[in-house]
């Protein structure tokens, strides 16, 4: 197996997989066999490792300058060098930049194929074969009575069923589906929206040029009454930049890019970069999903409550 441009043994990829394992599933968090692969991705290659190298080749860089100018100050070579070494990881980390994945798909199916091997399936993982969604219409017919304030699409079908799993949709009081699932939106889904003040339909998708497009044209793709509106929880291009998620690189995109992306995110696009929501470590999936519908309300600081002393009425401020 070829990582990172030499050998590696397969028993240490095995054992890379079984701590995969155990960070993917923290808490009893379900997961897919995608999410597994960038966990193992992460743990082969964490970003640390990489801001870690930056600062040091960046020291050595700015020693290496210093010595080339002939100063032979070894105070100032050191105090340069030092200088470089703390501050270069610090910048690199807040740097958008994109990781491409060190293991290839075959050598983690043949990793995985050993750990099953050995101690069985892994805990936590879903598995491939999923069993056929249970449409709304096959419900309990009382079921259409209730009302919900937004519905959550998923891009990849795995990831819906990921969310499912682990009852983020018990959580979120919201029904969470595929995009095939609701191509178009089943009856019963809308009527149960419709009682809704103003129904929402939340689309997560990847950060890929047909993520975007499917973003764009969701409204028509899933045919919504008059008064639905469509926000876009997914991938952009500069989140997945900003996170350091591990990419792919394909072909250049053929259709127009939306023209609400900047100049970064389109050079990204236009290199044949895309990447998936399954890159994101599940308890973070989660925890971000769950953030972004109920928003958690801010405390008022020390200065905003003295700001308001003055109409409270009781020990006001004298006018």
């Amino acid at each position: 197996m070829v990582f990172s441009g030499m050998r590696m043994r397969n028993d240490d990829l095995v054992a890379n997989v079984e701590r995969s394992i155990a960070h993917a599933g923290a808490g009893g968090v379900r997961y897919t066999r995608r999410q597994l692969y960038y966990e193992v991705c992460r743990t082969l290659l964490p970003p640390s490792r990489v801001f870690i190298a930056a600062g040091q080749t960046t020291a050595a860089i700015g020693s290496s300058l210093t010595l080339a100018l002939r100063r032979p100050y070894p105070l100032w070579i050191g105090a340069i060098g030092a200088s470089l070494l703390m501050s270069v990881p610090w910048l690199v980390r807040r740097l958008p930049f994109t990781l491409t994945p060190p293991l290839t798909e075959a050598a983690f199916d043949d990793a995985l194929a050993a750990y099953r091997a050995r101690h069985g399936d892994p805990p936590g993982l879903l598995p491939d074969d999923a069993p056929p969604y249970l449409a709304l219409n096959d419900r309990e017919p009382d079921l259409y009575d209730y009302g919900l304030a937004y519905a959550l699409v998923c891009q990849d079908a795995s990831i819906a069923r990921m969310l499912r799993a682990n009852f983020l949709h018990m959580e979120m009081a919201c029904a969470i589906l595929s995009l095939e699932e609701v191509t178009p939106l089943p009856d019963a889904l809308i009527a149960m929206l419709i009682r809704a003040p103003a129904p929402r339909i939340l689309l997560l998708h990847d950060a890929s040029p047909e993520g975007l497009q499917c973003a764009a044209d969701a409204a028509a793709l899933l045919d919504l009454p008059h008064g639905f509106r469509v926000r876009a929880l997914g991938l952009a291009p500069m989140h997945a930049l900003r996170r350091h998620l591990f990419a792919f690189r394909g072909s250049k995109p053929s259709e127009h890019l939306p023209a609400s992306l900047n100049l970064i995110e389109r050079a990204w696009l236009r290199a044949g970069y895309r990447a998936e929501v399954a890159a994101l470590r599940p308890v973070t999936l989660l925890r971000t999903l769950h953030r972004v519908t109920r928003p958690v309300r801010r405390r008022e600081s020390w200065f905003s409550g003295l700001r308001r002393w003055r109409t409270t009425g009781y020990m006001s401020w004298p006018t």
